[in-house]
């Protein structure tokens, strides 16, 4: 039982932590952006990616509050191979049932 509480615990603390690296990447890819080689580009598709994987509830939260946001993401879904493009659907508004039976496995 002890194991159990305390992976569950690094597990959350482990989460959280990746989520705020995601965060701190697009904060610097958008401020990079700008720059002659335009490598933010790079660092704000990867810290998408790493929040779709980590917290997928906050991103779900994005994509409601910035519609703009969600048809970008639903049109870069459809180019990207399926082992990326699953975890960009873990956050899919059309597909939060779907989510949320997955998140009770």
């Amino acid at each position: 039982m002890a194991a159990f509480v305390r992976n569950t615990i690094f597990r959350a603390i482990f989460k959280f932590f990746v989520s705020l690296f995601a965060i701190l990447l697009i904060l610097i890819g958008i401020i990079t952006t700008p720059t002659p080689i335009p490598f933010g580009i790079v660092f704000i598709a990867l810290g998408f990616f790493l929040l779709a994987a980590s917290a997928p509830d906050l991103l779900r939260w994005m994509r409601r509050r910035w519609r703009w946001l969600d048809r970008q993401l639903v049109r870069l879904e459809k180019k990207l191979p399926r082992w990326l493009a699953k975890y960009l659907r873990r956050s899919d508004l059309r597909d939060e049932k779907e989510a949320e039976e997955e998140r009770g496995r």
